[in-house]
């Protein structure tokens, strides 16, 4: 005879198993950047999902764009409840039940297999593509590589001993409206 302890454990590894919580998936296509088309792993078996929303990092005021393509890895994760109301703008509420609904997803870039797993260069903040384009910020300095880089503003001020392409600029500033001319030297 089973025990009252032994019943219970079954009972919630049923709900557990049935429950979708998070899983590793990659995109198959990119609708657009709010939106891609998935294939997951569940129990090592491929499925798909079509329309998932994206996570990008943004607030009100800033945000920082990952461009995708089919192929990036990332998860697929589920909500604890229907964020239909949520995704939608709206505060209307149905009388939708639902828990951790294959309905309620997210797709969150960036989790790779450890094969797959680019290795990033050292540096407090980098951001770089693999073709070699590099923002690396460490301490207090920045270092921008390869490639073209373009600075546009109303108004460029170099610091004291800026070096651009191994030469040394004094405090210079370049506007290109009719107001201002560029001032300081090369050394």
């Amino acid at each position: 005879m089973r025990t009252f302890d032994e019943s219970l454990d079954d009972i919630l590894d049923g709900f557990s198993s049935g429950m979708m919580v998070e899983k590793p998936c990659k995109i198959t296509r990119v609708n657009s950047q709010y939106s891609v088309d998935v294939e997951y792993y569940d129990n090592n078996t491929a499925d798909y999902l079509y329309n998932v929303p994206v996570k990008h990092l943004q607030t009100q005021k800033a945000y920082v764009f990952l461009g995708l393509s089919a192929g990036d890895c990332g998860t697929l994760r589920f909500f604890d409840n229907d964020v239909t109301d949520y995704y939608n703008g709206t505060t209307a509420k149905y009388p939708d039940k639902r828990c951790h609904d294959i309905n309620d997803n997210l797709f969150s870039v960036g989790f790779y297999p450890s094969s797959s797993q680019y290795v990033f260069p050292s540096g407090d903040v980098v951001i770089g593509t693999t073709s070699g384009a590099v923002i690396n910020i460490t301490g207090e300095s920045i270092t921008i590589t390869g490639g073209t880089v373009d600075i546009t503003g109303s108004t460029v001020n170099l610091g004291s001993e800026t070096t651009i392409d191994g030469k040394k600029f004094l405090e210079h500033t370049h506007s290109n409206g009719n107001n201002g001319s560029p001032t300081g030297g090369v050394i």
